[in-house]
């Protein structure tokens, strides 16, 4: 296996527990818990896949908060070198704030601070010699880095046979298609959830959003959908996941998983059924937990889980 390199997002993640309708007047609620986490697309996929065994390289902004070092911490604890991250003097850390109720729903207030900073000349191009996958999380809450940034950087893996992949956010501008139809060449893997590729294609099908999509340059499309599983196609072959069946604490990160646990087992040589079952089974560990990283530990963790687990239903479509 090569190294990976994960470029993007990460963020304070404070966790409140359990919130039900807020009404901001001069009241209190007592909650019965607050946590002070991390997360952000980029920090999670980094986190995880290194659990997962991987050899991984992060590149982001940290802020100048008391936050920030809670952040960085959580990448060297599990492993990820960076040496490569950019210290803002000017932003504090990125943060969400996640109002959290009762069986793992929840609602994000979010200040995009240090990721909004990173722009594609804090990335040093000397590491993609060292890297053969490039994993993209956060996008369009990365103001300077998003658009040419990204192409940029995309085109630079491109060209040096490394293999490219994207996860994005919920696009609250419109933009969607304005911003991404540049990348679409460049991606050998795009990830978005359901809602996201709704947004994305204005289809509902499964295989016209993968279709529409591929014709437009990615050559492996994987929709996230959530309990209803997840759904790949290429030009070769297209495929229906189903969703394992776990008790929901907290959902925050599953998508994030996922598509750690596609990469972290397609760099082993898996095939895509099982690449999909392996990814699958991760989103399952995380939301078992708070956190959008805590459920996950190890790659044999998740091959124990679906030894013993009822058999995934995945079929060819």
């Amino acid at each position: 296996m090569g190294k990976i390199l994960c470029v993007g997002e990460m963020m304070a993640d404070l966790v409140a527990y359990p919130i039900g309708q807020v009404l901001l007047e001069s009241d209190y609620h007592p909650m019965d818990s607050f946590w002070v986490k991390t997360g952000g697309d980029a920090h999670n996929n980094a986190v995880d896949m290194a659990r997962l065994g991987n050899d991984v390289i992060y590149i982001g902004r940290i802020g100048n908060d008391l936050f920030a070092q809670n952040c960085l911490n959580s990448l060297r604890q599990a492993g990820v070198n960076t040496d490569y991250v950019i210290f803002s003097q000017t932003a504090e850390q990125a943060k969400s704030l996640i109002l959290m109720g009762e069986g793992g729903t929840r609602t994000f207030y979010q200040n995009f601070g240090s990721s909004a900073e990173l722009c594609f000349e804090d990335i040093d191009l000397n590491v993609l010699d060292e890297v053969s996958l490039l994993q993209i999380g956060g996008t369009f809450h990365m103001e300077r880095f998003d658009g040419d940034g990204a192409v940029r950087l995309l085109r630079e893996a491109k060209s040096r046979g490394i293999t490219t992949s994207l996860d994005v956010t919920m696009d609250r501008t419109g933009r969607w298609n304005s911003l991404l139809e540049p990348y679409y060449p460049y991606l050998d893997y795009f990830m978005p959830s359901i809602e996201q590729a709704v947004e994305i294609t204005k289809e509902t099908d499964f295989s016209r959003m993968a279709d529409f999509l591929l014709d437009r340059g990615v050559k492996n499309v994987i929709i996230k959908a959530g309990s209803d599983g997840a759904y790949f196609k290429n030009r070769d072959e297209s495929l229906s996941c189903g969703c394992y069946k776990v008790p929901v604490v907290d959902t925050t990160g599953a998508g994030d998983a996922f598509v750690s646990g596609f990469l972290s087992a397609r760099e082993r040589g898996f095939s895509p059924e099982q690449c999909m079952e392996f990814a699958t089974a991760c989103s399952a560990q995380v939301i078992q937990q708070v956190g959008a990283a805590a459920g996950l530990k190890s790659f044999q963790q998740v091959l124990d889980f679906i030894a013993q687990a009822p058999k995934l239903t995945i079929q060819r479509v």
